[in-house]
C-alpha cells in the first residue's frame, strides 16, 4: 500500500487538471455552475480511470458519496431559500428591513446597522445573494449612492457567510474534512473574530474614510465583540447553524443601543430635517403610538419563523430530545477500497448523516409550518404564497444545486483516488511554513471562481486538508480559514457582485463596485493569515 499516488510533475499536472478545467470553464468561458462542473466531474473520473488506478466500482463510490453530501448541504440551502421566499411573499421582509432602517439616525451608524449586523443576519437565514438584494436598496433608500451602498453590504455581510444559509458552508467543511463539529466548530468561530471587527471598521472606512472608521472605533469593537462571542458561543453548545442568526441580531442590538440609547455616535453634521418642538414632538409621539404598536406586531409575526429556528435550535441540544433523535437519522454506508496504485479508502457508515432533530432542514420545516398555521389562524395567510414560493424557490435553487452536485462529486472522485493528497503535498512542499499565511486566499480563489463558499470549500477543503497534514500543522486551524476565506471571498464573488449591481441599478458596472471591495477583501484576509500562521507556527513542526 502507498500513501498515494508518486509525486511527479506529470500526475501533479493530471491532478490539477479538473480544477483547472473548472476555473477555465467559469472564468474564461462563462459557462454556467452545472455544465463545468459536469465537465470537471468527467475529466477528474477520466483522470482517475487512465492515470490514478481507479477502476468502474471505485468512481462510482466517490461519485456516490458526491450525491450524499449534496443532499445534507442542499436540503438546508433548499428549505432556507423557501423560507425565506414564504416571508417575502407575506411581506415580512419589506416590514424586517424597515424597520432596521428606523433604528439608526446617521450615515455611520446606519452604514453599520444594515451594512453590517442586518446584511449579516440576513446571510444567516438565505444567502444566494439575498443580503445584497434586501440591504442594498434600502441604503440607497436612505441616501446612499448606489455603488458605495453595494460595496457596504458586500463586504458587510462576508463575515456571515460560512455559518450562513443554516450553516450550509460550515457543515460542508466539516464533511469534505471529516473533521467532527465540537473541533472545528469553535475553533472557526475563534478565528472569525477578528474577520468580524475588521469588516465592521472596512464598512465604515467604505461610508466615510478614516474619520468613520475613527469615530466608529468604539461601536464597532464593542458590537464586534459581542457578534463574535455570540458566533462562538452557538458553535459551542452545539448551534452553529444559527451563530450568523444570532450574531447578527446581537449586532443590530448593540449598534442601536450604542448610537440610540448612549448617543455616543451622532453625526456632527445637521440632520435632513430640523427637530420639532418639544409640544410638537410629543403630540406627533402620541398620535404615533397606535401605529408604533402595530408595526411591532407586524414585525414580531414577520420575524416568527425565525424566532422558531431559534428556538428549536437551542431545544434540539437538550440531553432528553437529543437522545430521543438517536435514533431518526439516515445515512449511506460506503464500502473500502483501494486503487490499482495502492491507495486505501476506509469504509463510511451512516455518510452525511441527516439526523431529523438536528439537522437544519427539518428544524426549517417545522418552523415553516408552524407559521403556516399561525398565519392560517389570524386569517393573514395570502392565498397561492406556497406554489409561488416552490415555484420561484426551484428557478432559484435548481442550477446551483446542479453545479454543486457536480462539484462534489468531482471533488469525491479526487480525493478517494489519491489525486487530492498529490495537490496538498505539491502546496505544501511549494509555499513551505509561509503556508499557512496564504491558506484563506485559496479560499477566495474558491468563492471567486463559482460564486459559493460551499463550493470552495468543495473544491478547496480536502486540498487544504492534505497540504496541512504534509506540513505537519494543525489541520483543524487550516480548515477553519480556508471556510474563512471562502467567506471573505463572497464580497468580491463576481456572481454577487452582479447581484448588487443590478439590484442598485449599477448593470454593467461591476468592476467599479469590485474595485471598491477587492482592496478590504485581500486586506482582512491577510490578517486571518497572519492569525492562522501565528498559531500554527509551522517553522517549528515536524
Amino acid at each position: 500500500m502507498t500513501d498515494g499516488p508518486e509525486l511527479g510533475f506529470v500526475n501533479v499536472v493530471l491532478a490539477f487538471l479538473p480544477i483547472l478545467a473548472l476555473m477555465a470553464a467559469i472564468l474564461a468561458l462563462r459557462w454556467s455552475a452545472p455544465k463545468a462542473g459536469a465537465v470537471a466531474w468527467l475529466i477528474a473520473a477520466a483522470a482517475a480511470f487512465f492515470f490514478f488506478g481507479a477502476d468502474v466500482a471505485l468512481l462510482g463510490i466517490g461519485s456516490a458519496k458526491g450525491l450524499s453530501l449534496s443532499l445534507f448541504v442542499l436540503s438546508i440551502v433548499w428549505t432556507s431559500v423557501l423560507l425565506y421566499n414564504v416571508i417575502d411573499q407575506l411581506g415580512g421582509i419589506t416590514i424586517i428591513g424597515s424597520t432596521m432602517t428606523r433604528l439608526a439616525r446617521e450615515p455611520l451608524t446606519l452604514a453599520l446597522l444594515v451594512g453590517w449586523s442586518f446584511s449579516g443576519f440576513m446571510q444567516g437565514v438565505s444567502g444566494f445573494g439575498v443580503p445584497v438584494a434586501v440591504a442594498a436598496p434600502l441604503l440607497i433608500f436612505a441616501g446612499f449612492t448606489p455603488a458605495r451602498a453595494a460595496a457596504i453590504v458586500l463586504v458587510g455581510h462576508a463575515w456571515a457567510v460560512s455559518f450562513g444559509s443554516l450553516g450550509s458552508s460550515y457543515y460542508t467543511i466539516q464533511l469534505v474534512t471529516g473533521i467532527p463539529g465540537e473541533q472545528i466548530g469553535p475553533r472557526m468561530a475563534l478565528l472569525f473574530i477578528l474577520p468580524i471587527v475588521a469588516s465592521g471598521f472596512a464598512v465604515a472606512h467604505i461610508q466615510g474614510g478614516m474619520a468613520s472608521a475613527r469615530r466608529g472605533a468604539p461601536l464597532i469593537l464593542t458590537a464586534g465583540a459581542a457578534m463574535g462571542f455570540c458566533t462562538w458561543l452557538m458553535a459551542v453548545i452545539g448551534a452553529p447553524q444559527i451563530a450568523s442568526i444570532v450574531s447578527g441580531l446581537v449586532g443590530c442590538g448593540a449598534v442601536w443601543l450604542l448610537e440610540r440609547k448612549l448617543a455616543l455616535y451622532r453625526s456632527a453634521e445637521p440632520q435632513p430635517e430640523a427637530a420639532p418642538d418639544m409640544a410638537g414632538e410629543d403630540a406627533a409621539s402620541a398620535a404615533a403610538e397606535p401605529k408604533r404598536a402595530s408595526e411591532g406586531a407586524g414585525f414580531h409575526l414577520a420575524f416568527l419563523p425565525y424566532y422558531l429556528i431559534l428556538l428549536f435550535s437551542v431545544l434540539t441540544q437538550m440531553p432528553l430530545i437529543r437522545d430521543l433523535g438517536v435514533g431518526l437519522q439516515w445515512g449511506l454506508d460506503y464500502p473500502a477500497a483501494q486503487t490499482a496504485l495502492g491507495f486505501q479508502i476506509e469504509s463510511r457508515e451512516d455518510y452525511a448523516r441527516i439526523s431529523l432533530l438536528r439537522h437544519p432542514a427539518p428544524l426549517i420545516l417545522i418552523s415553516l409550518i408552524v407559521t403556516y398555521l399561525v398565519h392560517i389562524f389570524k386569517g393573514r395567510w395570502r392565498s397561492g404564497t406556497g406554489r409561488s414560493a416552490l415555484r420561484l424557490t426551484y428557478s432559484q435553487c435548481t442550477p446551483s444545486s446542479v453545479g454543486i452536485a457536480m462539484m462534489l462529486m468531482m471533488a469525491l472522485v479526487m480525493t478517494d483516488t489519491g489525486m487530492t493528497v498529490l495537490l496538498g503535498r505539491t502546496i505544501a512542499s511549494g509555499a513551505g511554513w509561509s503556508f499557512p499565511l496564504f491558506s484563506p486566499y485559496i479560499g477566495i480563489l474558491g468563492s471567486f471562481m463559482t460564486g459559493s463558499n460551499t463550493n470552495s470549500n468543495v473544491m478547496f477543503g480536502a486540498l487544504q486538508l492534505e497540504a496541512a497534514a504534509a506540513l505537519g500543522v494543525n489541520a483543524v486551524t487550516i480548515a477553519s480559514v480556508q471556510s474563512i476565506g471562502g467567506s471573505l471571498g463572497s464580497a468580491i464573488a463576481p456572481a454577487k457582485v452582479l447581484v448588487g449591481t443590478a439590484v442598485v441599478g449599477l448593470s454593467g458596472q461591476e468592476g467599479r463596485v469590485m474595485r471598491r471591495a477587492v482592496p478590504y477583501c485581500l486586506g482582512i484576509a491577510l490578517l486571518v493569515g497572519v492569525q492562522a500562521l501565528l498559531l500554527t507556527r509551522p517553522w517549528e513542526a515536524k
